[in-house]
């Protein structure tokens, strides 16, 4: 297979309805087995389907995963489906089997099954700590904790500062006079408001460079 983006059907307000939903009852997987290679701990596949199968279920959903491709390529696809309606959502992993043998196969199935459930759904994992055992973890009581949110400050509209500007020009100025505000910009790594500011605050000088900048740009084109 060339292409390995994740898929959906035209149609798929249903199916996100719903995974939402199973999402926000799942929760997070907990790491259930340990990797001594690493000395880490990790969530295993069936730490994934049991966390999440009977939510999917619950809210109309099933997860089917198949290999497809071929020798070669081979892809492991993982379709959401919502039955009732026929709403579905599809992603592919590429099944990597460097010592070519049906053991590394095999691990390599089991691997890419656990990751494509992990991405498809969207869940994360965490230790089964103290924390854990009392409700849904950190992750969850990170969720509910109330962040207190910055008041937003006001915005200024940069384009009120720049039809401001352009208004003072002629007609036949305008374009030029845009010119010499990027100019302006650029020269002071300003933005486009900092610089109207700025340059506005002695109209008269501004027309003078302005006019000079212009008569510049006059001579070097007839150059």
């Amino acid at each position: 297979m060339e292409y390995l983006f994740p898929e959906m059907s035209e149609k798929n307000e249903i199916v996100l309805t719903k995974l939402m939903r199973a999402k926000q009852e799942i929760g997070t997987v907990k790491k259930d087995s340990k990797n001594p290679f690493h000395k880490s701990n990790y969530a295993s596949l069936n730490a994934y389907i049991d966390a999440s199968e009977e939510h999917l279920l619950n809210n109309g959903l099933i997860l089917v995963q198949a290999g497809n491709g071929n020798f070669e390529k081979p892809v492991m696809v993982s379709t959401l489906i919502h039955p009732e309606s026929g709403q579905w959502l599809k992603s592919y992993f590429p099944i990597l089997n460097p010592k070519a043998d049906s053991q590394g196969l095999g691990a390599s199935v089991t691997y890419m099954r656990r990751y494509s459930i992990s991405t498809l759904l969207g869940l994360v994992s965490e230790d089964d700590d103290g924390e854990t055992a009392v409700g849904r973890g950190k992750y969850e009581q990170q969720k509910k904790t109330k962040v207190v949110e910055p008041e937003p400050q006001p915005v200024e509209d940069e384009a009120k500062y720049i039809s401001k500007y352009i208004g003072i020009f002629d007609k036949e100025d305008k374009h030029l006079a845009l010119q010499y505000l990027r100019q302006v910009q650029a020269h002071f790594e300003w933005t486009a408001i900092q610089a109207i500011k700025e340059i506005m605050k002695d109209e008269k000088k501004l027309f003078d460079r302005f006019n000079t900048w212009k008569n510049k740009q006059k001579k070097a084109e007839v150059k």
